[in-house]
């Protein structure tokens, strides 16, 4: 009798713990696919929202790109003409004889020949003139007759400080290049760009426009940055 009792109790502990056992790794599998579950739902929902935060930050820096690189045609199409470039004097005139433009590029805007130096210039204070720019890429493309660009970021020839330009072709009547306008934005002083990068992300997070091809960061909320490549992937 005494055995069966002890038996019995003894059995009895094994199916408890057996059975708390069996909840208790139940529960902390549950909890850890609930925590995968919800570590997984969090980083699509902040992913998604900052897609769409980068998406709506990309729209702007297009629109105020675009803005400008037409704002250089159309100058092309109703002020300037291809006899233009043969007499650098006119061409230096007319570009004085318009402000709208140049404050629409805080680095200045000049024109060039078809050899990409520069024939004219705005500011006049700013000694572009005489200054070859076929290393350009924006300049090399628009003189080339593939079509209006926007360069890379590169430090600038005669400000020496970091500069992105847009250059655009001047045409004769035949479609063939004369020339290229151009216009410069300095990226070390208040640019077009900066409203972009002005909000921050977050409590601590910021934003960085970073040119693909070199890893570039071109502007950046934290302005010690700007040129910076970043590391390799």
């Amino acid at each position: 009798m005494i055995f069966r009792h002890v038996f019995a109790h003894s059995l009895k502990c094994r199916i408890t713990v057996v059975t708390l056992g069996v909840f208790l790794l139940s529960l902390w599998s549950l909890a850890f696919f609930a925590s995968a579950m919800l570590r997984t739902d969090m980083k699509r929902v902040l992913g998604d929202a900052q897609f769409t935060t980068v998406s709506m930050v990309a729209a702007q820096v297009n629109a105020a790109l675009e803005s400008r690189l037409a704002a250089l045609n159309a100058y092309v199409a109703v002020r300037m003409t291809a006899d233009m470039v043969a007499a650098p004097a006119a061409m230096q005139a007319r570009l004085e004889g318009s402000p709208i433009l140049p404050a629409q590029f805080n680095g200045g805007i000049f024109v060039t020949d078809a050899s990409g130096t520069a024939i004219a210039a705005v500011p006049i204070e700013i000694k572009r003139v005489g200054v070859n720019y076929m290393e350009n890429d924006s300049v090399a493309a628009a003189l080339s007759g593939r079509y209006s660009s926007v360069s890379q970021p590169v430090v600038g020839k005669v400000l020496h400080t970091p500069v992105v330009s847009m250059a655009v072709p001047i045409r004769d009547a035949n479609g063939k290049v004369m020339g290229a306008l151009v216009g410069v934005t300095d990226l070390s002083k208040p640019n077009f760009l900066d409203p972009l990068t002005h909000a921050s992300y977050g409590g601590t997070g910021g934003y960085d426009l970073v040119e693909v091809s070199q890893r570039l960061i071109i502007i950046a909320t934290d302005k010690s940055r700007i040129m910076e490549h970043l590391p390799a992937l």
